[in-house]
Parts: structure tokens; C-alpha cells; sequence
């Protein structure tokens, strides 16, 4: 079922139907998961995912470090933008939306 050193898909996630990993046990299970993702199916539909601890902690870093790449960089959006404005008008053009109704909505809403 492994594939040899070298081989691209050996990173590939493990696709194992589930009474295959119910019969082979759960020691097989853990030492499959220490290579690669194993993902559990249920007539060919995958059904759950066992990984590593180590390998998902290290999706979780990367997933934060990404989260405050994302963050920075709207900040830094945020900030090149400060000071400028733009008109109702200008804001319902970009959305394609009328802005006389916009108006007339607001004149509706302030009686």
C-alpha cells in the first residue's frame, strides 16, 4: 500500500475504507498516520481523517502564520487608504447600485 521513496504520491493522503482499517486495527492505523494523512471512506466517500499530531500542529502554525500575513496586510491596506472618502453616488456605482433609490429610501426612513 506504501508507495516507494520518491514516488509524488507519497505524500498523498492514504484512502483506506473504513472495515479495511476496523480489520487491520488501530496500532495499523497510528503507524500509517506517522507517514500521511489516512483518510477513512465509506463506499469510496471519505469519511473522517486520522494525522499525526506533530503534522497537525504544524498545519496549525501555518494556518496562523497566514492569518497574520492576511491581517497585516490589510492594515497596511487599511492604512495607505486613510483620509480618503467617497461619495454615496460613487459607492453605489461600484455595486451596481441606483442611488437615487438609496435617496429615496433614506428620505422613506427619515420621516
Amino acid at each position: 500500500m506504501m508507495s516507494a521513496h520518491g514516488d509524488p504520491s507519497e505524500n498523498a493522503p492514504l484512502r483506506v475504507p473504513i472495515t479495511a482499517a476496523a480489520e487491520r486495527g488501530v496500532s495499523w492505523l497510528n503507524e500509517q498516520a506517522t507517514d500521511r494523512r489516512v483518510v477513512l471512506t465509506k463506499f469510496g466517500r471519505p469519511g473522517a481523517v486520522v494525522d499525526s499530531a506533530e503534522r497537525l500542529d504544524e498545519t496549525a502554525r501555518v494556518v496562523r502564520e497566514a492569518q497574520r500575513e492576511v491581517v497585516e496586510q490589510m492594515c497596511e491596506v487599511a492604512a495607505g487608504r486613510a483620509g480618503q472618502t467617497h461619495t454615496l453616488d460613487a459607492v453605489c456605482e461600484r455595486l451596481g447600485i441606483d442611488p437615487d433609490r438609496v435617496h429615496e429610501r433614506a428620505r422613506q426612513l427619515a420621516r
